[in-house]
């Protein structure tokens, strides 16, 4: 479970396609039902490369791309492909190169490198001969990493979902659905002081930030958002009369805007 910056990737100017240039924006976006998408590359002997451009060196440790239908695929730093990173979380491969991934989301762990530009080669798909399509990249570093989880029944994620709800003449029900945000309750309890700083430091910085619940690289749910922190900080609780016993607290994260 980690906390980390805001998506270093912001703007759709940093984005490097060789084709379908219109579609890149989609690249910033959540909603599955937009995707970037190739064209004139729906062959596995052709490559098709989205390059993601930084205005200054930065520091990053964390790297999501979500709902691609990549196969064989290259992640890569600086322009060098031989710049891979070595990866951290468990996974079919050490660096960020597959050969015959089957995943169609992925959260990428690696200790922090300093880069220029991060680079995604997709040379083939999982289904062959089709467009190479990515929905989502997140680049960032990451600002707290839980040390200790909540338990089963202090963790409460929700599919908060927007909806106008018509009540017809005949007595039926019509839904229109706007947007589905994602909203996650979370109860820490015997926090250590460090622990409770840390989400001190989060609260009174009054940014968004974002929120992965538990990234793998194969079989992740990809649920990566930005949210913010809605509502008070209680961490000054203490959860035993042995000050020692340390912290409880609440958090209540809510999506953003999109």
């Amino acid at each position: 479970m980690e906390i980390l910056y805001q998506n270093y990737f912001n703007t759709s100017t940093q984005a490097v396609v060789n084709s379908n240039t219109s579609t890149a924006q989609y690249l910033l976006t959540r909603d599955t039902y937009y995707q970037y998408v190739s064209s004139g590359f729906n062959n596995d002997l052709t490559q098709t490369t989205i390059r993601i451009n930084f205005d200054a060196t930065t520091s990053v440790s964390r790297i999501a791309i979500l709902n691609t239908n990549a196969r064989e695929m290259i992640i890569f730093r600086n322009g060098l492909t031989a710049s891979t990173f070595a990866l951290t979380t468990t996974s079919s491969t050490v660096t960020s190169s597959w050969v015959s991934n089957s995943a169609s989301s992925m959260y990428l762990s690696f200790s922090a490198v300093d880069v220029t530009s991060v680079s995604f080669d997709i040379k083939s798909t999982i289904v062959a001969n089709v467009e190479k399509a990515v929905a989502q990249i997140v680049i960032s570093s990451v600002q707290i990493n839980f040390s200790q989880l909540p338990s089963a029944k202090n963790y409460k994620p929700l599919i908060d979902t927007k909806q106008i709800v018509h009540e017809l003449s005949d007595g039926g029900t019509r839904v229109h659905a706007v947007k589905d945000k994602y909203s996650h309750k979370v109860k820490l309890t015997n926090a250590p002081l460090t622990f409770q700083s840390q989400f001190k430091t989060l609260f009174e910085a009054h940014n968004p930030f974002m929120f992965c619940p538990f990234g793998t690289t194969t079989s992740w749910d990809a649920i990566l958002y930005e949210a913010v922190w809605v509502g008070n900080f209680d961490f000054y609780t203490y959860s035993d009369d042995n000050a020692n016993a340390g912290f409880t607290g609440n958090m209540d994260f809510r999506e953003s805007p999109t």
